[in-house]
């Protein structure tokens, strides 16, 4: 079977073989998917003058400041002329959210406007260079919880690309710090962090960087008493780009951790139109999942025509055929949360179901969409005329697109779910080649600018790049077809909703760019040092750093801190990716190998364990004696004392309790303060 083209390509179905050229789809936002860059939308750079899409706020309502706003779980917001936060509840900011583009400080002339409700307020504009900046800050009166829009508007015909630093500062040094990934640092994965400071009464506070899908990602450096969050932002030639990011005060780190995990920007975006939401570059709010954007209400279907005048009611068409991609194609009504006209192809939509599918194509001439009227009546709608229309959101078509089965992103923009059990992956690596399992994954995504190679997620957060293969990928798709997919006519294979980090695995960093999750294999490793040679088992090291000019050299950190420099064996280091497969890893390619947990050798742990057995001896001597045996073993013993703390005998978990507060109070299950990343090597 011959799939249409669609104005695309053409593509064979059953034992097919699909070429196709990308194609662009107008209204989009450009991405460059390097770190840190996205380009906004283009189109005539919007004024205050000439808002038709609710960009900027009306200047019906001038304000001074400082303007002071209150959240609905209780925080103050007093906003500054610069667009900032003063001080908060508590001095929760000594100054917060500055926003300086190319170095100079974005700041209006101490006046502002306010939107009808008091609960949004918004400054400039401010010129640097030919962009004209504006910031526009919203106050929840609902939840605990403030918004920031910073505008970027460009007057030229050139592309201008911009230097973006939002920074805050604090009374007292940050301590606490909490990662929406969970790791100790924010990584190119996070959206969020947390920062709690020292000194004080002050709450801590929650930064939403970024949306969770976003290709712009920001890189965020804290330093004591300041936190800087830095963009690249790309500017379109008589364009707009929109940055957005949410702060939130808590009265505990607890708090803001479940608000960071829970919140969906786009369910408190639904004042924005959707033509200001296209234009948010780093925080994607599409109701589905893609391309489409749709305009749904809780209480009736709806139909927008080409006039953009809405029609509510309710959408009796009981299926929709469409000639796609693959063909023919029948998607039950029951299926379809709604479809988005696309600009400039007469009948061409893009239909979003449930699962997150995207399917496109063509509406046949004869077809319309009937609509029943709520005082009665019925409409009989030809799709021509139609913007977009949309069913309302119910328990069977709720508002998100939730993630029904793996997923396959193809350049043409369909997003077409398939069974994964039945898909067959191989990945050529620097390590070999290796089968991947659906069930392991957490994406391969093919477009990856600068390397040129694909790049596989598992759902611990491994990273691994490689080649795929086959060439052709056989499907079953879930709405029935079996396709066989080149892989150039595919952006990206999602395979689960989320990530499933583990903290208790290990990692290895790779000079590759591949960071890996999971356990290290190998059984015994030698190391020659400058004094002799020393055998070692992996579970009694903490972490290992490699030279960069001495091949096999390395640093190592042992259970006890001790630290062993020397030549590393064997020259090839067995890796398990848990789940996933075992690798094969020259050493030569290893930067660092850092392991969740150390353990003493095993004469050390046996005799820990009659210590703790000791602990609860009838005789005082004898338990006095095994805590000050417990002590004379050192910090490196902590961990395992750590696991020993639910014991039921309440003087036993005492003076476990005492061994570790003397030993250092739990710091022995982390890494040194200076760990052999920081040596360096002859």
């Amino acid at each position: 079977m011959t799939l249409r083209q669609s104005g695309i390509g053409a593509i064979c179905l059953g034992a097919l073989v699909l070429s196709a050229a990308p194609a662009g789809a107008q209204g989009q936002i450009i991405i460059n998917r390097g770190f840190g860059v996205i380009r906004g939308a283009r189109g005539s750079a919007t004024s205050v003058k000439n808002d038709k899409i609710g960009l900027h706020l009306p200047q019906g309502k001038s304000v001074n400041f400082t303007y002071n706003m209150t959240d609905g779980a209780g925080f103050r917001w007093d906003i500054q002329y610069y667009g900032t936060v003063g001080q908060g509840t508590n001095n929760a900011y000594g100054g917060g959210l500055y926003l300086q583009v190319g170095g100079a400080s974005v700041n209006s002339n101490g006046q502002g406007w306010a939107n009808a409700d008091g609960d949004e307020v918004e400054i400039g504009p401010f010129s640097t260079g030919s962009v004209n900046i504006y910031r526009r800050i919203k106050v929840y009166k609902d939840q605990g919880l403030a918004r920031w829009l910073d505008i970027f508007e460009n007057t030229t015909d050139k592309e201008q690309s911009l230097a973006v630093r939002v920074y805050s500062n604090t009374n007292w040094t940050i301590g606490n710090q909490v990662f929406s990934r969970g790791k100790g640092q924010f990584t190119d994965k996070d959206f969020a962090f947390i920062t709690q400071t020292q000194g004080g009464n002050a709450p801590a506070v929650m930064h939403y960087v970024c949306g969770e899908r976003s290709k712009l990602r920001p890189t965020v450096n804290v330093q004591q008493t300041q936190l800087f969050v830095n963009y690249t932002v790309q500017v379109p030639a008589k364009g707009t780009a929109v940055l957005c990011y949410f702060e939130s005060q808590g009265n505990s780190v607890d708090e803001l951790t479940k608000l960071m995990k829970t919140l969906r920007p786009y369910k408190v975006m639904k004042d924005l139109s959707p033509a200001v939401r296209k234009l948010l570059i780093n925080m994607p709010l599409s109701t589905g999942i893609g391309s489409v954007e749709l305009t749904r209400i809780e209480s009736a279907d709806s139909v927008v025509t080409a006039h953009g005048d809405p029609i509510y009611g309710k959408i009796e068409n009981e299926s929709f055929v469409l000639d796609t991609l693959f063909g023919p194609m029948t998607l039950p009504a029951k299926q379809v949360l709604g479809m988005a006209a696309i600009s400039g192809q007469e009948r061409q939509f893009r239909v979003l179901l449930a699962g997150g599918q995207i399917i496109a194509g063509s509406m046949a001439a004869a077809n319309k969409l009937k609509l029943t009227m709520p005082a009665g009546g019925d409409l009989a709608v030809p799709f021509q005329d139609i913007q977009q229309a949309a069913y309302r959101i119910s328990t069977d078509r709720p508002e998100e697109a939730a993630f029904g089965a793996p997923i396959m992103v193809l350049r043409t923009g369909d997003r077409v779910a398939f069974d994964g059990a039945a898909i067959a992956l191989r990945l050529k690596t620097s390590h070999g080649a290796i089968d991947v399992k659906a069930e392991d994954l957490l994406s391969i995504t093919m477009d990856n600018p600068g390397n040129g190679i694909h790049r596989a997620t598992f759902l611990n957060g491994s990273q691994l790049g490689g080649f795929l293969e086959p060439e052709n990928i056989p499907l079953t798709l879930m709405l029935g077809p079996k396709l066989t997919i080149p892989r150039n006519l595919i952006s990206e294979i999602r395979l689960a909703p989320d990530e499933k980090p583990d903290g208790t695995l290990d990692s290895v960093r790779l000079s590759n760019g591949d960071e890996l999750f999971g356990r290290l294999a190998t059984e015994d490793l030698t190391v020659q040092t400058d004094y002799g040679v020393v055998k070692l088992r992996p579970e009694n090291i903490k972490s290992m750093t490699f030279s960069t000019t001495h091949l096999g050299r390395a640093a190592m950190t042992l259970w006890d801190n001790s630290t062993l420099r020397g030549q590393c064996t064997p020259q090839v280091l067995s890796f398990q990716i848990v789940p996933g497969p075992t690798l094969d890893l020259y050493i030569g390619l290893c930067v660092e190998i850092t392991r969740s947990q150390a353990l003493p050798p095993k004469e050390i742990r046996d005799k820990l364990q009659k210590l703790l057995g000791q602990l609860g001896a009838e005789s005082y001597k004898d338990r006095q004696a095994a805590s000050e045996e417990l002590l004379k073993m050192g910090k490196g013993i902590v961990p395992i004392l750590q696991k020993h703390l639910s014991a039921s005998d309440p003087e036993v978990r005492q003076r476990i309790e005492d061994v570790i507060e003397k030993l250092g109070g739990g710091g022995g299950d982390k890494p040194p303060e200076n760990p052999p990343g920081g040596i360096i090597f002859d």
